[in-house]
């Protein structure tokens, strides 16, 4: 029986750390008896650049040890054709102007190229903009006329030729990753002896993605919260 496999962008591995919830990655992919995948463009935003700056170094070196332990390894094989005729796709489908935007980065798109190429589980991503970009056409503009404040142009035939690459492809945030770590017990040891201790819990870790860095609305944290708590 193959094992599972799933690839992290770059986003969702900060978010964990900078959340200090690092820690359930271990046991994550433990339970799903897999394989947790990284890029070397994400290694290279995890590891080496961080390294350079003290005020990221420790974090650095937090995923620097989980590669060394092999519960993220670094995949190497990517089909880089594949990445450079999809970055030139995506990065030519909106205009401004007339002049096409660059949405799309090469770590990211690396990340999801790779996770084709391996039939992968699931895509961790915590930005907006490709989740978007795969799954909501309309949402996907709504989104680039907000941060750019002008009004955006969009190549539909593009738009649907990306998108049609990665029907098979599920993408995941780490809010959902942490939800799934509640749900298990992965983060009993962290409930208060107080009424409503539970609730008081997953409030703060899914908060705690929000603030770190997944892309992920107040609605949302609170239909999570209702769909955990029943």
């Amino acid at each position: 029986m193959a094992r599972k496999i799933i690839f992290f962008d770059t986003g969702p591995i900060i978010t964990l750390v900078m959340s200090r919830l690092a820690y359930i990655l271990p046991k994550l992919k433990e339970k799903m008896k897999g394989e947790f995948y990284i890029t070397p463009s994400v290694e290279r935003e995890l590891v080496e650049r961080p390294l350079q700056n003290k005020r990221f170094e420790f974090e650095a070196l937090e995923v620097q040890k989980f590669i060394r332990e092999g519960i993220l390894k670094v995949y190497k094989d990517i089909p880089q054709k594949k990445v450079n005729e999809l970055i030139s796709l995506a990065n030519s489908t909106f205009t401004i102007n007339n002049k096409t935007m660059d949405v799309i980065q090469e770590g990211e798109m690396e990340s999801v190229a790779a996770a084709l190429e391996t039939k992968a589980e699931a895509v961790i991503i915590d930005e907006r903009t490709l989740r978007l970009f795969i799954e909501s056409c309309k949402d996907m503009q709504a989104l680039l006329e907000q941060r750019f404040q002008h009004k955006v142009d969009t190549d539909l035939k593009k738009m649907k030729q990306f998108s049609s690459y990665f029907k098979s492809i599920t993408i995941l945030r780490s809010v959902e990753l942490v939800s799934v770590a509640y749900k298990i017990g992965l983060l009993n040891s962290y409930i208060p002896s107080v009424r409503n201790g539970k609730e008081t819990l997953l409030d703060a870790v899914l908060w705690a993605t929000k603030y770190n860095g997944c892309a992920v609305t107040e609605h949302e944290i609170e239909e999570i919260k209702q769909t955990l708590l029943r």
